[in-house]
């Protein structure tokens, strides 16, 4: 996969190579015109979102869920969301400090096609657990948390400022200029007259050094001690 948050990026490898294009949203959204997601889909098959562009929350509890990824799937779009982690700091209060409460409530409340996690275990031993491919049979506790539910939990004095919701994301946000072209590189002159030191494939000076010499004296120095 090929994954960039600048358009002009994608559409310069658009046509160029097989690799998956990928699309990377930046900011948490609340959701997304179908013009935003039509210039979307005309540089890339995938988009990368934040989890609050999926389950926003205020205070670290869940307070409902966004229509992001079902829109974006409409178009045929696969959704990934970013970033999984075990530490319980980085979850929501809903998913009890449990990273596979987290993943399984994504994956199955949501509907996204995957994850971008910093522990890969976790998310490979979910991948693999055995009470996902048993359809109306998967047991109770492996139904995804409802998204707002401690919400409501919370009584009005405790209740936390309201926030704004995440902005929309824009036909202006992701068109973007193409890219400049690439300016050939004028050689410099020396007005000195002297030879310059040759440069490397990588344009940083050749070093030589020798140690074998050096080597060879600690060696006899090494061997007078003892």
């Amino acid at each position: 996969m090929i994954q960039s948050s600048n358009s002009s990026v994608l559409k310069k490898f658009k046509g160029k190579t097989n690799y998956k294009l990928v699309y990377k949203v930046d900011e948490d959204i609340g959701g997304a015109p179908s013009g935003t997601i039509d210039d979307i889909k005309r540089l890339a098959s995938a988009v990368v979102i934040s989890k609050d562009s999926v389950f926003p929350k205020n205070a670290a509890f869940l307070t409902g869920v966004t229509n992001v990824v079902p829109r974006l799937q409409a178009a045929n779009l696969s959704v990934f969301v970013q970033t999984f982690s075990n530490e319980f700091t980085s979850q929501a209060w809903d998913f009890f400090s449990d990273a596979t409460v987290e993943i399984n409530s994504f994956y199955m409340g949501a509907g996204i096609n995957g994850v971008i996690t910093d522990f890969p275990k976790t998310s490979d031993r979910y991948r693999r657990n055995r009470c996902l491919n048993r359809g109306s049979k998967i047991p109770g506790y492996m139904s995804p948390v409802q998204p707002g539910g401690l919400w409501l939990l919370i009584t009005l004095p405790y209740l936390p400022p309201a926030e704004a919701p995440n902005p929309y994301l824009t036909e202006g946000d992701v068109v973007e200029p193409p890219l400049p072209p690439v300016a050939a590189k004028t050689p410099t002159s020396n007005l000195s007259g002297a030879a310059t030191a040759p440069t490397s494939p990588n344009g940083q000076p050749k070093v030589a050094a020798c140690v074998i010499a050096p080597l060879t004296a600690m060696l006899i120095a090494i061997y007078l001690l003892f």
